[in-house]
């Protein structure tokens, strides 16, 4: 069995890949697809984790705990905290400092099956405030105290993944792009590749209500023929219908200036042109 393990990161998803497949229910079934709630299926990992009970091994016990009387092809799971608690998430000039181990245990808990990472990044210059609003910190500075945000990239947790599970495939984003990706990632997390309901998710979070409809209609009497004309189509709406603040909202955080935003915004770029640029990892971009 394939086994399709999204990783998160923290505040990138939120469960809508889950609630998005999981309207995809009778497609997903049809081609031997199955995604275990997430009630279920988070419990069960945690107590195979952490060596307990009936699923100490993982392997089939964990199996049977997650398909019940099922049968599948791939399986899917998701999760933002499998790389670690929100609490973890930044380590003074890291961040998932247990990414490795955490996802060779995720690996060894299928012996036998053929396991892929899945996983989004952020910019730390939006990252970082979404961590400090998920987290129970009231004060900002008390939140960054002991971190350097300048020292930090996604390409160290990302090395501790490779190194430590070199055989896995890994499959990266940037969680910017997912208005243009998203129909791309959820074929990838899925391993289907055909039209998936619910591949206008991101654009609905980020678009008028008018200017969706307009570009509903306009992909309806027009649909495009390759993905990269479906993007510059959304391209183009997107440019005369995105609600700028639900792109891009304000951040009123103290110290949190606009050179803060761009010297982390800088970081990030150079961080992502490496990740980009690793021959091992499979990367999806507009």
């Amino acid at each position: 069995m394939d086994i399709a393990i999204h990783l998160g990161a923290h505040c990138t998803d939120e469960d809508l890949i889950l609630r998005t497949l999981g309207a995809n229910a009778d497609l997903l079934r049809n081609r031997s697809v199955f995604i275990p709630p997430g009630g279920r299926a988070r419990p069960a990992i945690r107590k195979a984790l952490q060596g307990s009970g009936d699923l100490v091994a993982g392997g089939d016990a964990l199996l049977s705990e997650l398909l019940g009387e099922r049968t599948a092809d791939r399986m899917v799971l998701s999760y933002e905290g499998f790389l670690g608690v929100y609490a973890k998430v930044l380590s003074g000039t890291s961040m998932y400092i247990e990414a490795g181990q955490r996802a060779q245990m995720l690996r060894d808990l299928f012996p036998g099956h053929r396991v892929e990472f899945l996983m989004a990044i952020r910019n730390p210059a939006t990252f970082v405030p979404a961590l400090f609003e998920a987290s129970s910190i009231s004060d900002f500075g008390d939140f960054l105290s002991g971190h350097d945000l300048t020292q930090i990239t996604w390409a160290e947790p990302v090395e501790a993944i490779r190194e430590a599970c070199p055989e896995v495939p890994l499959t990266l984003w940037c969680n910017e792009d997912l208005p243009l990706i998203w129909p791309e990632v959820l074929r990838t997390v899925s391993g289907i590749d055909e039209p998936l309901k619910g591949e206008d998710a991101i654009l609905r979070q980020i678009m008028s209500e008018d200017g969706l409809r307009r570009l509903r209609a306009y992909l309806n009497d027009n649909p495009p023929d390759t993905p990269a004309n479906w993007r510059k189509v959304v391209t183009a709406y997107l440019g005369k219908y995105a609600e700028d603040a639900r792109i891009e909202p304000d951040i009123d955080l103290p110290g949190w200036s606009d050179e803060t935003i761009e010297g982390l915004t800088d970081i990030y770029e150079q961080d992502v042109v490496r990740l980009k640029a690793r021959d091992d990892i499979i990367f999806i971009a507009p």
